[in-house]
């Protein structure tokens, strides 16, 4: 006979549990206690097995007959209701440690980026992605929530930060996908979502200008560490960053070689710089005045710091290069002089540039290649830059002095 609410209601507890059944296996354990659980006896592979639904009266009667059937639906498709009950819960579990903010935050443990930029990028998802999506399930977040993310941090006024969180969106939701954690990409496609962020190049003068340059180098009166930094990155092709954060013990004066540890490069593997001649009297004379300390450029406001990033930058302007030069136009510079002469393999010039190998297997096998090349590369770029300096007004050609021997492409 089926159950009824009152017959519930006014089931008193007995000095052995006993049962009060309603119907196709589901039935009212009583307790001792007093304590009313519901449970579901079914069958599965040829054995009898037990399901627990809930205490009544918070499960209800029409509650349990409600879970009773769901257990049967489950059943004729060959599901153990209770492992599907585990499985439903871990899941549940998971997604709830699976916020954004969780995986994002995971996914920066593991990239494998200089700790400066991956600062950088985590403080902008704090101030203005965790606040908004953070909290959520990542597999429940859809396209337009992103979209809605993106478009208020636009509101904010901070268009290169929303086109920068952007791109790490879309890095968090592809690495979600390679975990298994998400099935569809909500991030995908995020194009015309705000405004796209304008092309920067970075100021960089026209090769013909270089002659003056070298001019206005070598007449500049200024702080000796930042008239060092400027020769120095026209002589390695290295960033302002990696060059200010030099340490003396990176230098190896037998090799005549500069060892970048990965830690302090951009795309995170040790970068070999070869010394040309003149490099190396430049690091001599550094020697002579920051020599006793560990950081070759050290800050006289601070000598455990390095100089700031805005000294060249500073210096540039003060030589009337304000907004036309940067510390990173040197690199431009010689890349783009080195390949329109045609005089290196491009893959030499790239590697000096330590430029990210797309294949990552054959960026760890070559990760010393082109070295004895780039040597001779380095000591021909620096006689060329004296020449040029020399020389007058024209930027000659590299082979106008070179050895005969040339790296052939």
């Amino acid at each position: 006979m089926a159950l009824s609410d009152t017959k519930l209601r006014n089931a008193k507890p007995k000095d052995k549990p006993y049962k009060l059944a309603d119907g196709l296996g589901l039935f009212l354990l009583v307790t001792p206690t007093g304590s009313k659980l519901w449970r579901l006896k079914y069958l599965l592979l040829g054995k009898e097995r037990l399901f627990s639904i809930g205490p009544y009266p918070v499960v209800g009667l029409a509650d349990a007959r409600a879970q009773r059937d769901e257990v049967k639906k489950l059943l004729l498709q060959g599901i153990d209701p209770t492992q599907h009950r585990r499985t439903t819960k871990m899941q549940k579990m998971e997604a709830s440690q699976n916020t954004f903010e969780a995986v994002a935050r995971r996914w920066m443990a593991i990239k494998n980026v200089e700790p400066a930029h991956q600062a950088r990028s985590l403080r902008r998802l704090e101030m203005h992605a965790f606040p908004r999506i953070g909290f959520r399930p990542i597999d429940e977040i859809k396209t337009a929530e992103i979209a809605t993310c993106l478009e208020a941090i636009e509101r904010d006024g901070v268009n290169e930060t929303a086109n920068r969180i952007k791109q790490i969106i879309q890095q968090v939701f592809r690495y979600a996908v390679r975990r298994g954690l998400i099935e569809n990409n909500p991030a995908g496609d995020l194009r015309d979502i705000i405004r796209r962020k304008p092309v920067e190049n970075r100021a960089c003068i026209p090769p013909a200008e270089l002659p003056q340059l070298l001019r206005d180098m070598a007449a500049y009166q200024g702080d000796p560490l930042t008239i060092a930094a400027m020769k120095l990155l026209a002589l390695t092709f290295v960033r302002t960053g990696e060059l200010i954060g030099a340490r003396w013990e990176e230098i190896d004066w037998d090799r005549c070689e500069w060892k970048i540890p990965a830690e302090r490069m951009k795309m995170r593997h040790e970068h070999i710089v070869p010394l040309a001649s003149q490099a190396l009297a430049i690091l001599k004379g550094l020697q002579e005045i920051t020599g006793r300390r560990e950081l070759v450029f050290f800050s006289a406001a601070n000598k455990e710091k390095h100089i700031s990033n805005n000294c060249v930058l500073s210096a540039l302007k003060r030589m009337g290069y304000n907004g036309r030069m940067t510390g990173h136009g040197f690199r431009a510079l010689a890349s783009t002089i080195l390949n329109e002469q045609r005089k290196y393999h491009p893959d030499i010039i790239e590697k000096q540039l330590a430029h990210a190998d797309r294949n990552e297997i054959r960026a760890i096998y070559n990760r010393a290649d082109y070295l004895l090349e780039r040597k001779k590369m380095m000591q021909d770029w620096a006689n060329f830059l004296d020449k040029t300096l020399a020389d007058g007004d024209d930027v000659i050609q590299i082979s106008a002095y070179t050895n005969k021997e040339q790296v052939e492409a």
